[in-house]
C-alpha cells in the first residue's frame, strides 16, 4: 500500500489532537471541507474508520486511537529534530583542554558574540582528546600537541613557550634562586616530552632544583592562582599567563630563559567545514591570536 500523503497525515493527527475537524482547519489554516476531505482519502486508502462523526465534534475509532498515538510521537519527534536544527545553527560548540579554555579563551568570548550576536558558544573541556569524526555534538576542538601531529589544515592558534613567572612582590623580593619555592604542573601527557623545571635550570645555566623545593598542581590554573598569591615561582606556557602578565599580576623572572612548548590548534570537524558559524569563529580566532604579544620581553 502506498504511503498516505503527509498533508492528509498531518490533517489526521490535528483533527485526532483537537477532537474537531474545524478547529484542525483553524490550527492548519485550511477550510474544513479540506479536513474532511484529507482524512475521508485517508479512511478509504487503508479501509479503515478513523473517527465516529458527531453533530459539533468528532471522536476516535479504536484504530483512530492507534493510529493517533503513532502521528503524535512521530510529529512530536521531528518538530524536536527541527528546533534542535534551529538551535545548533546558533550555538557552536568548541572542545579543548581544562587550561586553555578557562585561561585564554573564555575570557574573550564575549568579543566575539559582540560581533557575532546570533551564535552562542557552547564549551566542553577535556583533557581526552574528542573523536570529531564520531562525536557530532563537536563543531571544532582546539587541541594541544606536538607541532607534526595535526591535520594538515588543522589552523595553528597559538605557539607557546614555558617560562617563569611571578607575582611582582615576590619577584621583586627574590634575591637568592635556590631558597625560591618552585611551582609547576604536574606532567601526565604521555605522547608528550616533559617541560620541568629541571629543564629550566639547565637552560639558565643553574644548579638542579631539589625535588623537595618543587610543588606541583594537577591544573595549570591551580599552578597561576598559587603564582597570583605570592608563593613561589610558577614554571607556565606563555599562552595561559598572557592575560595575567598583560594586567601586570604577573611579571616574568628571567626572560631571556624560556623553554619550546607546544602548539595549540583548530581542528573542524569535517561535517561542518562549511558552515558559516564555524567559519565565524575560525576568522575571529585568527583576529584574538594574531597580536599576540609574547609574554617575556
Amino acid at each position: 500500500m502506498p504511503m498516505p500523503s503527509l498533508a492528509a497525515i498531518r490533517a489526521f493527527d490535528t483533527a485526532a489532537r483537537l477532537g474537531s475537524f474545524k478547529a484542525a482547519a483553524d490550527n492548519l489554516n485550511v477550510s474544513a471541507t479540506a479536513i474532511s476531505h484529507h482524512i475521508r482519502g485517508l479512511e478509504a486508502q487503508i479501509g479503515v474508520a478513523l473517527f465516529v462523526r458527531g453533530t459539533r465534534k468528532v471522536s476516535l475509532t479504536d484504530a483512530g486511537r492507534q493510529l493517533a498515538e503513532a502521528t503524535s510521537a512521530s510529529f512530536s519527534r521531528i518538530e524536536a529534530a527541527l528546533e534542535a536544527l534551529r538551535t545548533s545553527e546558533h550555538t557552536l560548540t568548541v572542545s579543548t583542554t581544562p587550561a586553555f579554555a578557562a585561561l585564554w579563551l573564555a575570557p574573550r568570548l564575549t568579543s566575539f558574540e559582540a560581533r557575532h550576536q546570533d551564535i552562542r558558544i557552547r564549551l566542553v573541556s577535556s583533557a581526552d582528546v574528542t573523536d570529531l569524526r564520531k562525536d557530532q555534538t563537536v563543531d571544532l576542538a582546539i587541541r594541544y600537541d606536538a607541532e607534526d601531529r595535526e591535520p594538515q589544515d588543522a589552523m595553528l592558534v597559538a605557539m607557546e613557550r614555558f617560562c617563569a613567572f611571578g607575582s611582582r612582590d615576590y619577584v621583586e623580593r627574590l634575591v637568592d634562586l635556590p631558597d625560591t619555592q618552585f611551582i609547576s604542573t604536574r606532567w601526565i601527557s604521555k605522547t608528550l616530552r616533559p617541560v620541568t623545571w629541571q629543564n629550566w635550570c639547565e637552560a639558565a645555566g643553574e644548579k638542579p632544583v631539589a625535588s623537595a623545593s618543587v610543588r606541583e598542581f594537577h591544573q595549570e590554573y591551580e599552578v597561576l592562582q598559587a603564582g597570583l598569591s605570592g608563593q613561589g615561582l610558577i614554571l607556565l606556557s606563555d599562552v595561559l599567563a598572557q592575560d595575567m602578565v598583560a594586567r601586570g599580576w604577573l611579571v616574568p623572572y628571567r626572560p631571556d630563559v624560556c623553554l619550546s612548548g607546544f602548539a595549540y590548534r583548530a581542528v573542524v570537524n569535517p561535517h561542518r567545514r562549511e558552515a558559516k558559524k564555524v567559519q565565524r569563529f575560525l576568522s575571529w580566532l585568527q583576529d584574538e591570536a594574531r597580536p599576540q604579544s609574547r609574554a617575556p620581553q
